[in-house]
């Protein structure tokens, strides 16, 4: 079975990616609206935010392109890393009780590690991390405690996001080479292929189970001047 290419696996991470921030966008949503059936009315706002976050997840998954945005920081990377972020930030900013959607900033650091380059994935960190804080500073602590729990999570984002995109980029090298590979190979075959349809010697390669996988011409003379259109074929019959 041929191996995959770097680029369709990439397609399918970022496919994938995708589709999570739906999932992800539906979650929100639906605890929004649970959060207010069980306890106490549902927060407008938030209510209006994951409503809208959710159209934009699906309107990015379905007018998305098959593949990737180029990988180097740009604009591109705006309705899909700048969304997200700003959305944590809203949804930080106007959290109520103990509800903490820090962890929501996996998701664009996990893409621009995956499928950006080292910049825009230290720059995604970077900057879920200054919402962090700014978010700290909102809410006015008064102590250092909420200030180091951000530097402190902002680190583990950095080391994450490093790892991840080290990870991602290995894989791309390995499949790449593995391709070289296969690509190599088949080359050889068919040379080889061709020497042996040239040689003056009779050449037949024959399997375990008695068929003829490469017969050159002096071959199929060997065995009686058989006419063939096509390999493989069985000696018994």
């Amino acid at each position: 079975m041929p191996r995959s290419s770097p680029e369709s696996s990439f397609q399918r991470l970022w496919l994938g990616f995708l589709g999570a921030r739906v999932l992800v966008a539906l979650a929100l949503l639906a605890l929004q609206v649970a959060g207010g059936l069980l306890q106490q009315p549902a927060d407008l706002r938030l209510l209006l935010l994951c409503s809208l976050y959710l159209v934009v997840t699906l309107a990015t998954r379905w007018l998305a392109s098959p593949k990737p945005p180029t990988p180097q920081p740009g604009l591109q990377w705006l309705p899909l890393l700048g969304v997200d972020l700003l959305l944590v930030g809203l949804l930080q900013w106007q959290q109520a009780g103990s509800m903490n959607y820090t962890p929501l900033f996996g998701i664009p650091i996990l893409m621009a590690s995956v499928l950006g380059s080292l910049p825009l994935a230290l720059g995604t960190t970077a900057s879920a991390t200054l919402v962090l804080l700014g978010t700290a500073w909102w809410r006015g602590a008064d102590n250092t405690k909420e200030y180091l729990q951000a530097a402190l999570t902002g680190t583990g984002y950095f080391i994450v996001s490093y790892l991840v995109h080290q990870l991602a980029t290995r894989l791309a090298r390995e499949q790449e080479v593995a391709q070289q590979s296969q690509i190599a190979a088949r080359v050889q075959t068919q040379v080889s292929a061709l020497v042996i349809q040239n040689l003056t010697d009779g050449v037949l390669v024959v399997d375990e189970t008695d068929v003829v996988r490469v017969a050159n011409p002096a071959g199929l003379q060997l065995l009686g001047g058989v006419a063939l259109t096509e390999l493989p074929f069985a000696l018994t019959s």
